[in-house]
């Protein structure tokens, strides 16, 4: 398996996930919140995160234990996000995916059209980039830093991710090659 520092890694598994998030958009017309991450044994998840009721910090906050939980070495998470300049009142939706570890981040943007059924029917190039310092960019940040959790966090956390396991997919990277 490879370390959680090596970018081709990271590039691997930016390139799975948005194929995966692309796949999604042409079979279902949907773009759901998902985070996967990735052991160093090569046991990896995938855990789709709509359903989450919790505030965006603390959702943050328990997606950081469940990743700290799996041991991940790194990760990809995407989403939608709106977008838009506030003086031309215009906004738009993003599908944002990220592929990182605690030293490095790969990163895409696609706008999103929906067609008049609402559901995703094409996704456009907005760009992509890569960097050393995750801490700074959205959504690149989960393995950075240290992040110190309460008995009472540890507890709640714990007990959501026990119940969210049954529907979380996992798997074997390592099975693959």
């Amino acid at each position: 398996m490879q370390t959680a520092d090596s970018m081709e890694l990271l590039r691997e598994l930016y390139e799975e996930y948005s194929e995966w998030y692309f796949s999604l958009a042409e079979e279902d017309g949907v773009l759901p919140r998902s985070i996967s991450g990735i052991a160093a044994d090569g046991c990896q998840f995938i855990y789709l995160t709509d359903g989450l009721t919790l505030q965006p910090m603390a959702r943050n906050k328990f997606l950081r234990f469940v990743l700290d939980e799996h041991r991940a070495i790194a990760y990809a998470y995407g989403g939608l996000a709106l977008r838009g300049d506030s003086d031309l009142g215009e906004i738009e939706e993003v599908l944002d995916v990220v592929a990182a570890s605690a030293e490095h981040y790969v990163m895409g943007h696609w706008r999103v059209i929906r067609g008049e059924d609402g559901k995703v029917a094409a996704l456009k190039p907005m760009g992509q980039s890569e960097g050393d310092d995750p801490e700074k960019h959205p959504a690149s940040w989960y393995l950075a830093g240290a992040i110190r959790f309460s008995d009472a966090e540890k507890l709640k956390y714990g007990d959501l991710w026990k119940e969210a396991k049954a529907g979380v997919m996992f798997s074997d990277r390592n099975s693959r090659e």
